[in-house]
């Protein structure tokens, strides 16, 4: 035997022994848990899309179901589609060299399942060639006249294309873009497919994803949802390393759905001093104090005066101001919570024309200031430069570069439209009257005005101007929501998930039944498909530092 020949045989032999050790460390770990029993469920985890923080996200939950007794199996992207939540990441790749970034991305995320001891199987695995073959044919055909219909295994597949292709777009125009839609139509029909197999293949009980939405997951969201399978979904929220959690059972359901069980439960109750004084604080720190995940870099600073914002726009002291709030008009735009017309840009559009003649009430329009950085050219305020080019004297436009914090720009109004933006919540937090174009998770609780249909929503801005301002009776629901909302469903991950939102490895212990009381709560809610509520218990965890939160978590 020759030296290299030698060196290789060592190194092999190094390699085996390590793989040894590892799994000898796992199966020492899991044996730190519950054995599976009749009681244990099987969880499906759809962990597509290519990133890998959703990987460290999933896989810690997919962990600690394990180490509860339950059979996890999770299914990976391995490159057989080139079109993914991704390329979000990369826009300036041309079209040809989509799958450039695929092997990196599979080893990437296959080693945060394989560390953790997670099994895991690729799409490829679950769809045939002769299959492949077949959906790609199918891809083939759709076109911008006929997408909206796309469906297969009798599902309407559509709106997660119409909502994935306008994501890609930024909101803007789809033209010369019949290649792309096509492509993003494989990878719906592909997942669609597989999620197919999957649930064939191991009957899960449960199936656990990210968003829901687009070509990524809501196409497996269809499927399991069609086949009466609950699925728990996350996202996200305004606290680093917090996330809202929920089940959906319904196509309207999301992870802020709050069930009508817990809000019977909760919309009475009267929050006591401490309670309240957790929600003003925490609404203080996010705006004042500037301490949020979602804001940050475009939160302007609070000025506690609103003088100058009369001064800056020519408003008129004596008569109401309504704000109309936009929405990242790209974002989510068919997914989720249903609204009266078609589109953001659609109710921008009406709405613009509604007020057009309303003239005893002086209408701001803020822009989402994330579309300096998201979409300048494709956002709202382009849309209205664009179709209202000389808007009259009593509608004006906060633009997204405008320096006006959100909560000056609260106090100075006399009530909100909004299509679903939980910029109308807060509104309602100040006891203003808000209109709702949409059905948003904090609409039909009693304290907004939900537009039925188009003529109903028209009719409603007729009379914003005699819309007062809400009761004893209405505030008080709107603080018990609130609390539910911006306290109880912010739920972290932390310790073993870090700030930067990667797994500590350090810290998976933390994971183990009766180690850390969210991670016991989440697992429980996985698995009975309550609602992600916290207890008042958990509660006072959550305002703990890390390192306090660490001590009591045992």
């Amino acid at each position: 035997m020759n030296l290299i020949t030698r060196f290789k045989a060592t190194l092999l032999s190094y390699k085996s022994i390590n793989d040894l050790n590892k799994k000898f460390k796992l199966k020492k770990f899991y044996g730190k848990g519950k054995k599976s029993d009749k009681d244990s469920q099987t969880i499906l985890f759809w962990s597509t899309g290519g990133m890998v923080v959703q990987s460290n996200l999933e896989g810690v939950l997919a962990c600690a179901l394990k180490l509860r007794g339950n059979k996890v199996k999770v299914i990976l992207c391995n490159g057989v589609y080139k079109a993914c939540a991704k390329l979000v990441d990369f826009p300036q790749v041309p079209f040809d060299e989509w799958g450039k970034y695929c092997r990196g991305c599979i080893k990437q995320n296959s080693a945060v399942f394989e560390k953790l001891g997670i099994e895991f199987i690729y799409i490829s695995e679950l769809v045939s060639d002769e299959r492949t073959e077949y959906l790609r044919s199918r891809a083939d055909e759709i076109t911008f006249e006929n997408y909206n219909d796309l469906c297969l295994h009798g599902i309407k597949l559509g709106s997660h294309l119409n909502s994935t292709i306008n994501r890609h777009t930024r909101g803007g125009s789809y033209k010369g873009l019949e290649k792309i839609l096509k492509e993003y139509a494989f990878t719906v029909l592909l997942n669609a497919d597989a999620s197919e197999e999957a649930i064939k293949r191991f009957h899960p009980t449960r199936v656990y994803m990210s968003h829901g939405i687009y070509a990524d997951w809501g196409p497996a969201l269809s499927v399991s949802l069609k086949k009466h399978i609950p699925v728990v979904s996350y996202i996200c929220c305004y606290l680093t390393a917090h996330f809202f959690f929920g089940t959906a059972k319904k196509f309207d359901e999301t992870f802020l759905t709050v069930s009508e069980k817990s809000w019977n439960g909760s919309k009475f109750r009267n929050l006591n001093e401490k309670q309240k004084s957790r929600l003003v604080n925490f609404l203080e720190r996010r705006y004042k104090n500037n301490v949020n995940h979602d804001m940050k870099g475009i939160l302007r600073e609070y000025k506690g005066d609103i003088n100058p914002i009369y001064e800056r726009y020519g408003l008129d002291r004596l008569k109401p101001i309504w704000g109309i709030m936009t929405h990242i008009n790209w974002d989510a735009s068919s997914d989720y919570f249903p609204m009266i017309h078609s589109s953001f840009d659609e109710w921008l559009y009406e709405t613009i024309e509604g007020i057009y003649d309303i003239r005893e009430v002086q209408w701001l329009i803020k822009i989402h200031p994330s579309e300096l950085n998201d979409n300048p050219e494709t956002g709202c305020q382009k849309f209205i430069e664009t179709n209202f080019p000389n808007l009259p004297a009593h509608i004006k436009i906060l633009k997204m570069d405008d320096d006006i914090s959100p909560l000056d720009f609260y106090n100075l109004l006399d009530g909100g439209i909004t299509v679903m933006g939980t910029g109308g919540l807060e509104l309602s937090l100040k006891g203003k009257p808000v209109i709702l174009a949409g059905k948003a998770h904090y609409s039909h609780k009693g304290f907004t005005f939900d537009a039925k249909n188009k003529e109903h929503y028209k009719q409603l801005l007729h009379t914003a101007k005699n819309l007062e301002s809400l009761n004893d009776d209405k505030l008080s629901l709107v603080w018990n929501y609130a609390y539910i909302y911006f306290i109880q469903k912010q739920i972290p991950l932390l310790p073993t998930i870090k700030e930067d939102l990667l797994i500590d490895f350090n810290l998976l212990d933390y994971l183990l039944p009766g180690k850390n009381k969210f991670m016991d709560f989440l697992c429980d809610r996985i698995l009975d498909s309550e609602d992600f509520i916290l207890p008042e218990e958990l509660v006072e965890l959550t305002h703990l530092t890390e390192k306090e939160q660490i001590r009591n978590f045992a």
